[in-house]
């Protein structure tokens, strides 16, 4: 499900946010993989879209320690954040994951494999 603002706001109001921020390479990897996990199983030609990929995330995030362990030191037990936070992954990472870089283009005289 897509971020919206009163959700954005509760996770702000929670210190997820600023969390997130503190532990942005993690997430950014971790959504990768997941994204390109997602993109493998999808039929060729086909679009990818922020929902796909955050219901395949979502696993990773009820695993992760340091993620489990802010949680629980800040008493937010529901499942409905690590929902929200799953969506905040997605939200802030999206343009990057979804349009990988591209690969260096060939050095010229170089010989095709």
């Amino acid at each position: 499900m897509a971020l919206n603002l009163a959700s954005e706001n509760r996770l702000k109001d929670a210190g997820l946010i600023t969390y997130y921020g503190k532990h942005s390479a993690v997430w950014v990897n971790t959504a990768q993989r997941t994204y390109a996990f997602v993109r493998a199983g999808f039929p060729t030609g086909t679009v990818v879209r922020p929902d796909d990929v955050v219901k395949e995330l979502i696993p990773l995030v009820e695993i992760n320690e340091d993620l489990r362990t802010y949680l629980k030191e800040k008493k937010l037990k529901q499942r409905l954040w690590i929902t929200l936070f799953a969506d905040l992954v997605i939200d802030r990472t999206w343009p990057t994951i979804s349009n990988p870089p591209l690969p260096p283009p060939p050095t010229p005289g170089a010989k095709k494999p």
